[in-house]
C-alpha cells in the first residue's frame, strides 16, 4: 500500500503536476492521521473494556473476602462469648461451692482449660494486596465503594496492631501462665494424662484466696468482652462493605 501511494506521488511529480502532487500529499497525511485517531480510539475502547472486566473481577473477590471475613468473625464472636458464659460459671462455683461432684469437677475444669486459648482474627487479604498493590482503586468508578474498601481494611490494621497483638501478649505471659500455674493438680492430670503424678487435689478455697488466679479471671474477662466489640464493629463494616460491593 505504502509503494502504491509512493508510485502515484513520484507520477505526478514527473508529470509536473506540483499542484495536484501537494493535495494529495495533503490528503495522504489526513488519512494517516485518522488512521492513527481511529486505531487510538479502538486501543482506548479495549483498555477500557480490560479495565471494566477488571474491575469486575475485583468486586466478585473482595465480596468472597468479606463473606469469609463474616462468617470467621462470627465463629470468633461465638468462641468469646462461650469464653465469657464460662468465666461467669467459675465464679459462680467459686462463690457457691464448697467440694465439686466428679461431674461438677470435670465441668470446672473444662471450663479453666478453655480460658488457655485466645481469638485471632485478620482478614483475608489476598485481593485487597493486589488490588492495593495495581492501584486498583483508579478501576472502581465508585469512589464510595472504592473509600469503604480502604475504610474497612484500615480498621482491620488497626485491630491487629493494637488489639490483637496486645492480646495474645496478655494471653501468652500471664493468662495462661497463672491458668498453668493454678489447674496442674493431681485430679486435672488424672484426667488429661491418667497420673496425678503425686500432686495434689484442686481446693476451691485456695483458689479463692490467690490473688493471681482472681485477677487473671477478671484480665480474661475484660480481654474478651473488648475484643468482642471490636469484631462487632469490623462485622458491622463489613456487612456494609459486602452490601456495596453487591449493588455496585
Amino acid at each position: 500500500m505504502i509503494k502504491f501511494f509512493r508510485k502515484i506521488r513520484q507520477n505526478l511529480l514527473s508529470e509536473g503536476k506540483t499542484g495536484k502532487y501537494f493535495k494529495y500529499a495533503i490528503g495522504e497525511i489526513v488519512l494517516v492521521v485518522i488512521g492513527i485517531l481511529i486505531a487510538l480510539q479502538v486501543n482506548n475502547w479495549n483498555q477500557n473494556q480490560k479495565n471494566r472486566e477488571l474491575s469486575k473481577l475485583y468486586v466478585e473477590n473482595f465480596i468472597k473476602s468479606v463473606e469469609s471475613d463474616i462468617v470467621f468473625l462470627n465463629d470468633r464472636i461465638k468462641i468469646n462469648e462461650k469464653q465469657i458464659q464460662n468465666i461467669t460459671s467459675i465464679i459462680n462455683t467459686l462463690s457457691s461451692q464448697k467440694n465439686l461432684s466428679e461431674s461438677k469437677l470435670t465441668s470446672f475444669f473444662e471450663q479453666n482449660y478453655s480460658l488457655g486459648f485466645e481469638s485471632y482474627f485478620i482478614p483475608e487479604l489476598s485481593t485487597f494486596r493486589q488490588f492495593e498493590s495495581n492501584d486498583g482503586g483508579v478501576l472502581i468508578e465508585n469512589k464510595k465503594l472504592t473509600d469503604k474498601i480502604y475504610e474497612y481494611y484500615l480498621l482491620n490494621e488497626r485491630n491487629e496492631k493494637n488489639g490483637e497483638i496486645s492480646v495474645q501478649l496478655y494471653q501468652h505471659n500471664y493468662v495462661t501462665k497463672n491458668l498453668t500455674k493454678n489447674l496442674t493438680t493431681g485430679d486435672f492430670l488424672e484426667r488429661k494424662i491418667g497420673s496425678p503424678l503425686n500432686r495434689p487435689k484442686l481446693d476451691l478455697e485456695t483458689l479463692r484466696q490467690d490473688s493471681d488466679y482472681i485477677g487473671t479471671l477478671l484480665l480474661k474477662n475484660q480481654m474478651t468482652e473488648s475484643q468482642n466489640e471490636r469484631y462487632q464493629e469490623i462485622k458491622e463494616k463489613a456487612e456494609n462493605l459486602l452490601q456495596l460491593l453487591e449493588s455496585n
